[in-house]
């Protein structure tokens, strides 16, 4: 004899079907690449400021954590945003298939950096 089916309530299951695969797997994603920035942060802020020199043209007396948050601000934010956008999509196709959320958010990061990086390499002219 079969058993019945179990209840469960319709709020836990996502849109693919399993419980909570899916965002799971897309706070690991997202992990990784808070980890990236913190490695990233701590290795420009531990750098040491320059000499003193002529500060009369615009950033060029910036310290590393200004000219952090100036990069991060200008061309950080749009890349987050897009690989974000990336992940998203390649998670909710990576969740149905792989049954840990964290192998599934550790291969949906690698593979949205890799297509950042090719879709920027093409933008750019790079390929």
């Amino acid at each position: 004899m079969s058993s019945p089916p179990v209840a469960v309530r319709i709020d836990a299951v996502d849109v693919t079907g399993t419980r909570g695969r899916y965002g799971q797997s897309l706070a690991v994603a997202t992990g990784w690449y808070a980890t990236a920035v913190a490695a990233l942060a701590v290795g420009t802020l531990s750098v040491p400021n320059a000499p003193p020199q002529d500060c009369s043209a615009i950033f060029s007396c910036l310290s590393p954590g200004e000219t952090l948050a100036v990069v991060a601000l200008v061309w950080g934010a749009p890349v987050f945003v897009a690989l974000m956008i990336v992940t998203a999509v390649v998670t909710a196709l990576v969740a149905r298939r792989v049954a840990s959320a964290i192998v599934a958010g550790t291969l949906s990061a690698a593979v949205a950096v890799a297509v950042c990086a090719v879709a920027a390499a093409a933008i750019g002219g790079r390929l």
